[in-house]
């Protein structure tokens, strides 16, 4: 007879097989659906597979094995790569290619076929310490691409909302306590773990899936390998580099022609108007002004809402916000209190 542990250890399993179905049913009737999107939906009909393999147990007349507790393991550490291969494709679209698919999810193939002709304990062990440390530095390489990639959309971009990857860290710190509670489970097996790790795994997904569907894909160069060499290039370019001649031609595009009101702006879009390239616009506001295009924009939007404040009292913040070209209300409130040191309502309540 089935003891109540082991029936709410079942009825969270059926909870996140149900989940991922949900997910991928919706992510599958997507329309124009990115590349990261597709990855994704790839990812979670792979954790409905894993749900479903592990209901093997619930037909009558399976009996717990080592062996076959085993072999079903053994599948459970393909999660990690396929993890991979969509966090790898949101921190550098286009990253991921066949070759590379391959590259990342054959060992873990071979692992488990091995696994499955030589029931060998020790084999067993070496397996999962293999998954343990390959998910390990997949985190890590991952934690600190989400950090280049955020200063690349702040050198690029007068917005971040749809593109920073911030989500992301905090995604990897979970995605760390997630991977340590997969491998204590794998040594101390009990129906409470079991459940623990299924609610578990539908609030990591859900989280993820969540901002995902927000996130804008952008064009960038590699972050998990050229992101180096294109700074060490653009370092160079610099240095063979003439004056900014182009300094007073900026100056005049954002005060007099008021490119900053656009909310998509772009560094593309700065540089084609004052005739110059992206590259060297870059460097010049790094560089010379030390500043990022991200800053340096909504500085004069900034400066714009702040004679709004005070001379249209009528309008509320949030129109304000619009009317500058900040293209969310929470992106204006960041930049006014980092460059005013007070928020908009102080600011005009300041200036009454």
């Amino acid at each position: 007879m089935e003891t109540f542990p082991e029936n709410i250890a079942h009825f969270t399993h059926g909870m996140a097989f149900m989940f991922f179905i949900f997910v991928g049913a919706h992510l599958y009737w997507q329309q124009n659906k990115s590349r990261l999107l597709w990855f994704l939906f790839y990812e979670v009909i792979f954790f409905a597979f894993i749900e479903m393999k592990d209901m093997v147990y619930l037909i009558e007349g399976v009996w717990y094995t080592d062996y076959l507790t085993r072999i079903l393991l053994s599948l459970d550490m393909w999660i990690i790569p396929f993890t991979m291969l969509f966090l790898f494709e949101l921190m550098s679209p286009g990253w991921i290619t066949v070759r590379r698919t391959f590259t990342l999810i054959t060992p873990s193939i071979i692992l488990s076929l091995l696994l499955i002709f030589i029931p060998s304990d020790t084999l067993f062990h070496w397996v999962t310490a293999y998954s343990l440390l390959l998910g390990v530095i997949a985190l890590l390489v991952v934690f600190m691409a989400s950090a280049r990639y955020d200063n690349y959309v702040k050198k690029n971009f007068s917005y971040t909302k749809g593109l920073s990857v911030s989500w992301v860290r905090t995604t990897i710190v979970i995605l760390f306590l997630y991977l340590a509670l997969w491998f204590f489970i794998l040594q101390y097996e009990n129906w409470w773990g079991d459940a623990l790790y299924y609610l578990v795994t539908i609030a990591v997904w859900g989280f993820i899936y969540f901002y995902t569907l927000q996130h804008a894909v952008i064009e960038m160069p590699d972050i998990l390998y050229r992101f180096r060499k294109e700074e060490v290039a653009s370092k160079e370019s610099e240095e063979n580099d003439c004056p900014y001649q182009f300094a007073e031609t900026l100056k005049q595009a954002m005060e007099k022609d008021k490119l900053y009101l656009n909310p998509k702006l772009n560094i593309t879009d700065v540089a084609s108007a004052i005739s110059t390239n992206r590259t060297y616009l870059s460097n010049y506001l790094n560089k010379h002004l030390d500043t990022t295009f991200y800053d340096y924009v909504n500085a004069f939007r900034v400066e714009m809402a702040c004679e709004l404040l005070v001379n249209e009292r009528k309008q509320t913040i949030e129109q304000i916000a619009e009317e500058c070209g900040f293209n969310s209300l929470s992106t204006f409130s960041r930049s006014f209190s980092k460059i005013k040191r007070c928020n908009p309502s102080e600011y005009r309540n300041h200036h009454q």
